[in-house]
């Protein structure tokens, strides 16, 4: 009996030592993961690091220099939003046709599936990021940027419903642009942080935008650049500039180097103008976390 005892109670033992060993395990998988996690939140969300690469990525083509929504030919309160969308979808087709046509090099990027979530930001992408207005001397990354836009049409309907069901509001969401036309001030906030401000245009006293509490509708797009279209124009929008549309056809975009010096003061059409690389800037970062993980807020 004494040996079945200890027999019996070393088993025990052997079993206790067995569970306790899982949940340290255990609890060491779950805390490395959460590590990991966090990990990965710095790596996206190191702003200093972003904002620095994106303002050292110089523009040296004429087709950064301007963009439909500063050229009067859209108008976010009168012209149709679902016109312009199936207008741009057209020219951009039939510019991933003529890339394949040609046989350029990185026209292969367009069969591939889906570019997003797009590659992780780093410098030596942005510091490539010219355009151009002929198609035959296109850049890999031009390319990329079109591939992006055209997969804006593709998932416009199937995430809508992730788009309207996320359970952030305004600081808790991982972007928050608080905007205040008084101010005439774009505050970002990055993962509950005031991280910088941004001076905006917002609507003139004809055109005044509207005020928002809300997630921003999309789509959002890169600019892009073709032969048959090489500046802004409401038919083929021939440079795309960075935009995300918060409701209709309303959006937050960069604007021209003409505007820059208008910044702080109303003077758009309706949208939101921000300077350039802060265009360029917040656009990374809402593709970065999505746009359900986005929130836009325009007061008075």
């Amino acid at each position: 009996m004494s040996l079945l005892f200890l027999h019996t109670m070393h088993n025990k033992k052997i079993c206790y030592l067995i569970l306790v060993s899982v949940i340290i395990l255990s609890f060491y998988t779950s805390c490395n993961e959460e590590n990991q996690v966090r990990t990965r939140i710095k790596k996206v969300f190191n702003y200093s690091y972003i904002s620095s690469i994106i303002k050292s990525a110089k523009a040296n083509s004429k087709s950064d220099s301007s963009n439909v929504f500063d050229q009067n030919e859209f108008d976010p309160f009168t012209d149709s939003l679902s016109d312009l969308l199936a207008t741009m979808k057209t020219q951009l087709e039939q510019d991933s046709l003529e890339i394949v046509r040609l046989g350029l090099e990185g026209s292969g990027l367009l069969d591939k599936t889906t570019l997003l979530p797009d590659e992780t930001i780093d410098s030596s992408m942005l510091k490539k990021d010219t355009f151009t207005n002929d198609i035959r001397t296109i850049q890999q990354q031009e390319i990329k940027a079109l591939k992006f836009n055209l997969e804006q049409f593709k998932i416009q309907d199937s995430l809508q419903p992730k788009k309207t069901t996320g359970d952030c509001r305004q600081n808790q969401c991982r972007v928050w642009a608080q905007i205040i036309k008084s101010k005439q001030k774009l505050y970002l906030h990055v993962d509950g942080v005031l991280v910088d401000s941004f001076k905006v245009s917002t609507g003139d006293i004809k055109h005044e935008t509207p005020t928002f509490d809300t997630r921003p509708s999309g789509p959002m797009f890169k600019k892009y650049t073709s032969k048959k279209f090489p500046g802004g124009n409401y038919n083929g929008l021939g440079n795309m500039p960075y935009v995300v549309f918060i409701s209709g056809g309303v959006a937050i975009h960069g604007t021209t180097t003409g505007n820059i010096a208008r910044l702080g003061k109303k003077a758009s059409h309706g949208c939101v103008r921000l300077h350039p690389d802060n265009g360029k800037l917040f656009f990374e970062l809402v593709k970065s976390v999505g746009i359900s993980n986005t929130w836009i807020t325009i007061k008075e």
